[in-house]
């Protein structure tokens, strides 16, 4: 069974303060960050979105969040 061990991820104190001001005092930064990474999307993924609605290739609402949800599942 893989290890789930803590690690150290550099930062800078600037990032780390706007980061503190989001979180709670009875969280923790496993659970702010987790949540974070939960509704991030990839600045790209609008990117291609967009890119796609000009040459006309819409994909629908179901179908972008069904692709992004596999996605998520993959690690990607």
């Amino acid at each position: 069974m893989a290890s789930n061990s803590l690690t150290s991820i550099p930062v800078h104190s600037d990032v780390v303060r706007r980061l503190r001001s989001l979180k709670t005092a009875d969280q923790t930064w496993d659970s702010l960050l987790a949540e974070m990474a939960e509704d991030y999307v990839p600045a790209a993924w609008y990117n291609m979105m967009e890119r796609r609605r000009l040459a006309g290739r819409d994909v629908s609402g179901d179908e972008i969040i069904s692709r992004s949800r596999l996605r998520a599942q993959r690690g990607r």
